[in-house]
């Protein structure tokens, strides 16, 4: 497995209590920061492909902008039924003031 380490932004461009949208090798990812700390995960809904990152942000949870359903950033997992139900997540490097993801591509 291949694994790369990619800038992403820098840590001033995410406010705490907000996200970003970032896209690596055609790979939607938003980007939140909670309480100082910067969670990455799919941009995209389970649900019909909403863009996360234009939803609503409280604490952990993410609200998709289009039927609302939820998320926990930090885990992926649905907060409402059908929780069995995840969306990607990765993880994330602070590096001075420049945020990564680092991202497991398969052979």
């Amino acid at each position: 497995m291949a694994r790369d380490i990619v800038r992403v932004a820098a840590y001033h461009d995410i406010p705490p209590g907000r996200m970003i949208y970032v896209e690596i090798d055609g790979l939607p990812i938003a980007l939140a920061n909670v309480a100082g700390v910067i969670y990455a995960f799919s941009d995209s809904c389970r649900h019909e492909g909403g863009p996360l990152s234009s939803g609503v942000l409280i604490g952990e949870t993410v609200t998709c902008p289009w039927h609302g359903w939820t998320y926990n950033v930090r885990t992926g997992k649905a907060t409402v039924p059908p929780v069995g139900i995840r969306i990607p997540t990765y993880e994330t490097r602070l590096e001075g003031n420049d945020v990564f993801v680092v991202l497991d591509w398969p052979d």
